[in-house]
């Protein structure tokens, strides 16, 4: 009786392993450990490339559609109400792609090399999303290089691995019933996959495994950005979140990093083009000014009066999404009008919530430990194993 249990167990360890890597398992439940990346959408065509056996699946049923040991270099594009990979074309608006090795994808977006597997559906356009599947820890290995240094201090890198990693579980549970969880991009996190893993980088991970941080029970919403300036702002400023731990806080540590302190230069009439690009129909601008800021010292509302007396109030925030958020770094800055140009002279680079990342640069050269950056950035959390503390529903 004994070894037909221990025959039964073997068999279903068999079936669960064949399951995982083939990423038959469900990668929407943050218990299964696995993380949909959305690497490509709305693409018309791609190259892919497959080292190692592979198999080409269908994503929900397990139907085997081909198999093979190396696929060379094949154009990947939609026909027929299919998908068709070189000279093949596969009757499916889904096919998932596995690998003993790795993925590589290439286009004039990409051209990385992927663990897990690759799912290709057919947008209703016609055109192409692509989705990685990958395990969590390994996702996290290819997120890392992209948002620090591989060079910086281990406590900082550390640190940022489990923000990553909370981030990451959070857009797990909110977007459980969409085709994927995150995109690849600064939009959620830069993803490199397997050709942006580094030594020590994985090492940071290796060392936080499964450590997230929670709040009340939940999952927090572990927002980041490279430099407050010296104040992180309110989420609630942001987005809806009445959370306590990102309320903002004071801090002096990112005051001698790089990107604390900046300075741009404008012509008023490209701002004013801009602007009207928009729909705000603008005449001639006389001037620019600061109306109102919020807590963080951050801009709330700006002022904008034309040459002919008109006076317009616009959102701090509308306006460097639309003047452009890699020019104006942060929404804490000075207007210097000069004439027919105007300067930004600025603090901090980026949304400011949470996680300031060359403040943590700092205090891991201080001899601050992971959690003790984490806990002065968000306070109030709690960092566990997310194995062993599942997090409850979202805050």
């Amino acid at each position: 009786m004994a070894s037909k249990i221990i025959q039964y167990l073997a068999i279903i360890c068999l079936v669960t392993a064949f399951a995982v890597s083939r990423g038959i398992c469900s990668s929407a439940s943050p218990d299964q450990r696995f993380i949909r990346i959305a690497i490509l959408n709305n693409v018309q065509e791609f190259e892919v490339s497959i080292r190692g056996k592979y198999d080409i699946i269908h994503p929900q049923t397990g139907e085997r559609f081909g198999r093979g040991r190396v696929l060379k270099a094949s154009l990947v594009h939609f026909k027929e109400n299919g998908i068709q990979i070189g000279d093949q074309w596969y009757p499916s608006n889904r096919i998932r792609l596995t690998s003993s090795k790795d993925v590589l994808l290439r286009c004039a977006e990409i051209n990385r090399r992927y663990r897990g597997s690759v799912d290709i559906l057919l947008n209703e356009n016609g055109t192409l999303l692509v989705v990685n599947i990958v395990e969590l820890e390994q996702y996290i290995k290819g997120v890392l290089y992209h948002e620090v240094s591989n060079r910086w201090p281990m406590e900082a890198m550390k640190a940022q691995a489990v923000a990553v990693r909370t981030y990451a579980l959070y857009q797990m549970k909110k977007n459980k019933t969409k085709e994927y969880d995150v995109t690849s991009d600064i939009y959620s996190q830069v993803y490199g996959g397997k050709s942006a893993e580094r030594f020590r980088t994985n090492i940071a991970v290796n060392h936080t495994v499964g450590q997230i941080m929670l709040y009340d029970g939940k999952i927090l919403p572990a927002y980041y950005h490279a430099s407050c300036g010296g104040h992180t702002e309110n989420a609630g400023n942001l987005w809806e979140h009445a959370l306590s731990p990102l309320e903002g806080v004071v801090c002096d540590f990112c005051r001698l990093e790089p990107h604390y302190a900046w300075k741009k230069n404008y012509r008023s009439q490209d701002i004013q083009e801009k602007l009207n690009a928009h729909g705000y129909k603008l005449g001639f601008i006389q001037e620019i000014s600061v109306a109102e800021r919020n807590e963080s010292g951050r801009i709330k509302t700006l002022k904008i009066t034309t040459r002919d007396g008109r006076q317009r109030l616009m959102e701090g925030i509308q306006f460097r999404n639309i003047v452009g958020p890699n020019t104006i770094k942060s929404n804490n800055y000075e207007v210097v009008m000069k004439g027919y140009y105007f300067d930004l002279v600025g603090k901090g680079w980026g949304h400011g919530v949470g996680l300031c990342q060359w403040g943590a640069h700092r205090m891991a050269r201080e001899r601050y430990s992971y959690k003790e950056i984490l806990g002065f950035y968000y306070p109030g959390v709690e960092v566990v194993d997310y194995h062993q503390h599942p997090p409850g529903d979202l805050p």
